[in-house]
């Protein structure tokens, strides 16, 4: 499984991959649910597709190093983000815990600082797909829609169908993603694979 490991080199600028996807576990906070569900959903792509696979785990990303310069994020560092996982991939999955009541402040602030430099080429025109993750009872639904509309803003063709994971903590046997909710995801990824 490829998570994100930055390297501080320059790499050749990147064109769009019909055939890749990007994975993005959207909280900063360190081995959490939305990450096991993120894995799970990649590892379920991996058998899946032919399709190139990444992982971008946003608790991973040195966000004093993506905001450099302030709010122009032209560093080596935002420009390999850019490059390896978000300008070549066609299609994102992102996999949203929710944060009193909508998506978290951390993905607001990196779509914020990510998209200040190359915007069309990291954004537009791509297809969405996404998952969101909860304590409560409804799946972060409502975070969801938030987001979807933030994307679309971007010129993101947001998937209408999301899938929402409620009382996540029950979803999990031993630290592993039950048969059922596993089954939803797969599911899911089967009818996002056609798109």
């Amino acid at each position: 499984m490829e998570t994100c490991i930055y390297a501080e080199e320059k790499t050749k600028e990147s064109k769009l991959n019909k055939n890749m996807t990007t994975i993005i576990a959207a909280t900063n906070r360190a081995e959490s649910n939305t990450l096991k569900v993120a894995k799970k959903v990649f590892l379920l792509l991996e058998n899946t597709t032919d399709k190139e696979i990444k992982l971008l785990d946003l608790s991973k990303i040195d966000f004093d190093k993506l905001n450099t310069p302030s709010y122009q994020s032209t560093s080596d560092y935002a420009n390999n983000i850019r490059e390896k996982y978000l300008i070549p991939a066609q299609q994102l999955i992102f996999v949203i815990p929710e944060y009193n009541g909508s998506f978290s402040g951390i993905l607001k602030y990196f779509i914020d600082l990510i998209s200040t430099k190359d915007y069309k080429k990291t954004f537009s025109n791509k297809t969405a797909a996404l998952i969101g993750v909860a304590q409560g009872r409804a799946g972060n639904l409502v975070g969801l829609t938030h987001f979807a509309t933030v994307l679309m803003h971007m010129n993101v063709d947001v998937i209408s169908k999301k899938i929402p994971l409620s009382l996540i903590d029950k979803q999990f046997d031993n630290d592993k993603l039950n048969d059922l909710t596993t089954k939803r995801i797969k599911n899911y990824l089967n009818a996002l694979v056609k798109y």
